[in-house]
């Protein structure tokens, strides 16, 4: 069974690990966007919670969990990982647990499109942003 698993190097990995990042907040960003850019009035606010949500989920969380699982890689034994492994268990249940929720709050339609957009925008870029770091990481990849 060992042999049908996918592997790359540590450092594509870290490749994946971006790709992945950056097409997930390109996404929620891209939600977010096309309410802001159809609603009107107010966008100043949505401007300013959209850079808050941004500042509490990059530096308090994203930043914080992209070097985590980026020790972890460097710190693997084999040389050649999953190329599902750029996550733990934990980084894909909150995954699970980020997408399900978002998925929740759009089709209940209990918030208002012009409430949740903001905090897409911010957390989508939160989340590209992220991203850009496994790029930096994977650009300054030493071993």
């Amino acid at each position: 069974m060992d042999k049908f698993v996918l592997r790359c190097s540590k450092k594509t990995l870290l490749i994946y690990a971006a790709i992945v990042w950056m097409f997930a907040g390109g996404m929620v960003m891209k939600l977010g966007y096309e309410v802001l850019l159809a609603a009107q009035g107010h966008k100043m606010i949505s401007v300013i919670v959209a850079v808050g949500v941004f500042l509490i989920f990059y530096f308090s969380i994203f930043s914080k969990m992209v070097h985590k699982h980026e020790k972890r890689i460097k710190n693997k034994e084999k040389e050649r990982l999953c190329v599902f492994s750029f996550f733990d268990i934990k980084g894909y249940v909150i995954m699970a647990c980020m997408m399900t929720l978002g998925v929740v709050i759009r089709s209940m339609s209990f918030i208002p499109p012009m409430y949740w957009a903001p905090f897409y925008v911010g957390l989508g870029t939160a989340l590209f942003s992220a991203g850009i770091l496994f790029v930096r990481g994977w650009m300054k990849w030493e071993q």
